[in-house]
């Protein structure tokens, strides 16, 4: 995960927790203005000092003067004086135990998803399957893929190809939501981008700036590649540094999820043998061909 990248949803999660906690102070400050309810808080604040320094049980009062409070604030109309936490498994710490809450990875995916270009997302629960020319494969293909985004990824290539406008995409964005719903951190990128990226790694002299454009394709828990084959190839640098981040994801069980126009005849001829091997290997991808009409010029 990228540091700046997590710093930055750090930030957003302690900005959600910092302004629930300034909500409860300030309907805290507002209800103290109430001579009763004053009475009672400080009645309540008491005992409980009363309870930790003499060990005595003073739970059912404490209970008993919590409902008093809380029914005064009621006929105040005044909100809760305890934060309430967006995440209430980490109260908006971004940790549970030491490592990454749920919230967090989903304040980071959101960050990568917006920083990508791929801000709209579908859910599997959502899809229409009349649009497609043949329904019956297209639903077996899709509950295929919606199982697979629960499973340990021993399979860790996917390879979806088709014509524009088939329903790759769609696809991918449904198994990108699922993916994220299960806390895992999900890039995507576009072959073009991602070349631009390889193009400056190889020409910079900034040793720091060379990984930090390789990372972001290397270390993301799943990685969707876009469209790949309608790069601007250059056989030195794109065969060379796309099969360096195949094969390193594929080494360290990453999965990654690849859409193409080619199909996999085209993709040996398009790159060479190392890379085409790597993406058709029976024994740790799946290759999916999709079919069909441009669902674009469809009245959906």
């Amino acid at each position: 995960m990228k540091p700046s990248v997590l710093e930055r949803a750090k930030h957003i999660i302690d900005l959600t927790r910092y302004e629930n906690e300034q909500r409860a102070n300030e309907n805290k400050s507002k209800a103290l203005q109430d001579p009763s309810f004053k009475s009672l808080y400080n009645e309540y604040v008491d005992t409980m000092i009363m309870q930790a320094k003499t060990d005595q049980d003073c739970n059912v009062k404490l209970k008993k003067l919590a409902s008093e409070i809380d029914k005064k604030l009621k006929s105040l109309k005044i909100g809760s004086i305890e934060p309430i936490y967006s995440c209430k498994k980490c109260g908006d710490s971004g940790f549970v135990d030491g490592k990454y809450c749920s919230c967090l990875i989903k304040e980071v995916n959101n960050i990568l998803i917006k920083e990508s270009g791929f801000e709209k997302l579908e859910d599997f629960k959502d899809v229409k399957f009349d649009i497609f020319k043949d329904k019956e494969y297209m639903q077996s293909l899709y509950q295929k893929m919606q199982k697979w985004c629960h499973s340990n990824f021993e399979k860790n290539i996917i390879f979806i190809s088709g014509n524009t406008g088939v329903g790759k995409s769609h696809l991918t964005r449904c198994m990108a939501n699922e993916l994220i719903n299960e806390n895992y951190v999900v890039l995507f990128t576009t072959s073009f981008a991602m070349h631009q990226d390889f193009v400056k790694s190889h020409m910079t002299r900034d040793l720091e700036l060379k990984n930090s454009l390789l990372d972001r394709y290397l270390n993301a828990d799943i990685l969707f590649i876009d469209d790949l084959g309608t790069e601007l190839r250059n056989p030195l640098i794109t065969i060379n540094y796309l099969y360096h981040v195949i094969n390193e994801r594929k080494i360290n069980k990453r999965p990654t999820i690849i859409t193409s126009n080619l199909d996999l005849y085209d993709l040996q001829d398009y790159y060479d043998e190392r890379i085409s091997s790597r993406i058709i290997d029976k024994q740790s991808s799946i290759c999916l061909s999709i079919q069909g009409d441009d669902l674009r010029l469809k009245k959906v």
